[in-house]
């Protein structure tokens, strides 16, 4: 009996523990936001202060790292578990393999497309009969013809990841608090921080970050990561197969900062490398499936595809490929609003909280603050990264 009432209190000891470690962080947040709207949306001003603001920032790193190492880690698999079986899965099983071949195809069927419309057709029923009779096997992944982003990365110094794929995946985790990725069997990992929480991570205000080629006939993805220090201030361009934001994108207040971000982790991976994005949600899969897409399409403007989508309990991950040297090369347009007007992409990384105003709010009575409990989606999206629900591939209509 005194066993079990021992547990018992242990157990609520650690959820207060729990709950207070995730009010310092929800708190930032929220601070975040309302001084976000308060400015009238003048984020860097916002950011700046934030940044500099010492023990805000300690407190912070504080409580992150002691949910993440005290607290997520008794769930089957965590965010972290979840990136690394991606980053294997991609690039040392048949993933990036499977991703080309299907490239391949979409390539060919474009091009028997314009050849038909073209009306050359004696061309298109050569080249249709050669592509019956190549089996998924069998397919040249490095096909020139296809491969036209191979030469034009060649022109931006930007390499291209393809099969076999025989070295270290070089990962980049951006908000990292105490480097996770760090000592991982087939990683070569980097972590960055506003405001580490050890001394492996690297300070780093990602917002500033610059990303510059090196000078030929240098490759960047041979770039020593050892060589990095504090404060970091610019990183080659294209030197990472894998960028990591786990929990990154809802920390930023506005969803220009989000945007910003996203531009620079593309500038930073190779062609075919992987941006992988982990966002809490404790709602239902398609509770904030509009917001999903949303998110997906603002991607696939910038020049990522997406590879992978899985909701757990409290969180969304996604894996998007990098498959476009430049955004500038993409041309898809974006679905207009409804006043008829473009969207921009920026507008399309928002989150809930961008649109609550009581989350604004100091005060709250209780059925307001029980009201906002079962609405608000930051207020339990910290409780863990636990449990399996379906997964997607590659081009879902999501």
């Amino acid at each position: 009996m005194n066993q079990r009432k021992e547990c018992e209190e242990a157990a609520k000891s650690l959820r207060a523990e729990h709950e207070h470690l995730a009010s310092v962080v929800k708190g930032v947040h929220k601070r975040l936001r309302r001084e976000y709207r308060a400015s009238s949306q003048q984020h860097e001003a916002v950011w700046q202060q934030h940044s500099q603001d010492q023990a805000s920032l300690k407190l912070y790193a504080e409580a992150m790292f002691r949910l993440a190492t005290e607290h997520w880690t008794v769930y089957p698999e965590t965010r972290i578990d979840w990136c690394r079986k991606v980053a294997r899965e991609y690039f040392l099983q048949d993933g990036l393999r499977i991703a080309l071949e299907k490239d391949l195809k979409r390539a060919k069927h474009k091009k028997q497309a314009e050849m038909l419309s073209s009306s050359k057709v004696s061309d298109l029923s050569k080249s249709t009969q050669k592509f019956v009779q190549t089996s998924p096997t069998d397919v040249d992944v490095c096909d020139e013809e296809f491969d036209t982003e191979r030469s034009k990365s060649r022109s931006d110094a930007c390499p291209v990841v393809t099969v076999p794929f025989t070295c270290k995946i070089r990962l980049l985790d951006v908000g990292s608090c105490y480097n996770p990725f760090l000592g991982s069997e087939d990683f070569d990992a980097v972590g960055l921080d506003l405001s580490p929480a050890v001394p492996t991570v690297i300070q780093c205000d990602f917002l500033q970050l610059v990303s510059s080629s090196l000078p030929p006939p240098s490759d960047p993805l041979t770039f020593d990561l050892n060589t990095l220090s504090s404060p970091l201030q610019r990183l080659p361009a294209c030197s990472f197969h894998v960028v990591v934001f786990s929990l990154l994108l809802e920390y930023l207040p506005s969803p220009l900062q989000r945007w910003r971000c996203c531009v620079t982790a593309h500038g930073l991976l190779a062609i075919n490398g992987l941006l992988l994005v982990i966002t809490p949600d404790s709602h239902s899969q398609h509770r904030n499936a509009p917001m999903m897409k949303s998110w997906k399409m603002a991607l696939e403007s910038l020049g990522f595809m997406r590879w992978k989508y899985e909701k757990k309990d409290h969180i969304h991950c996604m894996a998007f490929r990098k498959v476009i040297s430049k955004p500038s090369l993409m041309t898809r347009s974006l679905d207009p609003g409804t006043d008829g007007t473009n969207i921009q992409p920026a507008e399309m990384l928002y989150i809930p909280q961008d649109f609550n105003d009581a989350c604004y709010d100091d005060v709250l009575d209780k059925t307001q603050k029980n009201n906002e409990d079962e609405d608000e989606d930051d207020s339990s999206n910290f409780l863990s990264a636990a449990c399996e629900l379906p997964m997607y591939n590659d081009d879902d209509n999501y």
